[in-house]
């Protein structure tokens, strides 16, 4: 004995050829049914694409649009941005032109998921000839005193992420705390 669910009147009018509906509480759904070969599977395997609500008046179609997200990369931002943009001059010249590398070691070790390390050989200690431990804390010094600034009012900056997707890129959302902070050190957070 086969279980069929029997719809109003009003639902049926929009079950034609190739859709399914699907009740979910009290609402009923119109979706594009479609099957595909699945490797392994005896049969092949149904797939729904989502029209819209229906409703006595009518279907309501979705307006959203799908987005593909494989192969998008997600990498801190907010926080390297802003140490880039604040790194005192002072500790740029103590360095000379090793800056740049010794730099890029300590975002790794302050943030390694940093957006500055994407796709980025960077140099050992042994071949910069530095500690990073040692220019971290001088750089987290210099900041303080020439920013006024303490490194650990930037850790929030560290859940603004830039993402990287097949059609460019996009920063996330920066809450009204973050954009305060920013204000306050003069950061923009516009992608360079």
């Amino acid at each position: 004995m086969e279980n069929k669910t029997v719809y109003p009147e009003w639902v049926q009018n929009y079950r034609t050829k190739g859709t399914t509906v699907k009740k979910i509480g009290n609402s009923y759904y119109l979706y594009k049914r479609t099957s595909r070969r699945v490797p392994g599977k005896k049969y092949p395997q149904p797939v729904d694409t989502y029209i819209g609500v229906i409703t006595p008046e009518g279907v309501v179609k979705s307006t959203r649009k799908k987005i593909d997200l494989t192969g998008i990369e997600v990498k801190e931002y907010g926080f390297s941005r802003a140490l880039q943009a604040l790194c005192p001059k002072s500790w740029k010249e103590l360095l000379g032109e090793l800056w740049e590398e010794v730099f890029l070691l300590v975002i790794k070790a302050w943030s390694p998921e940093s957006y500055l390390l994407k796709d980025r050989e960077l140099k050992s200690e042994k071949e910069l000839r530095c500690q990073t431990a040692a220019q971290a804390g001088m750089l987290k010094q210099k900041l303080s005193r020439e920013h006024g600034v303490k490194l650990e009012e930037l850790e929030s900056l560290k859940k603004i992420y830039i993402l990287y997707m097949k059609k460019g890129q996009a920063v996330s959302r920066i809450s009204d705390e973050q954009e305060e902070l920013l204000k306050k050190i003069g950061v923009d957070m516009s992608m360079c």
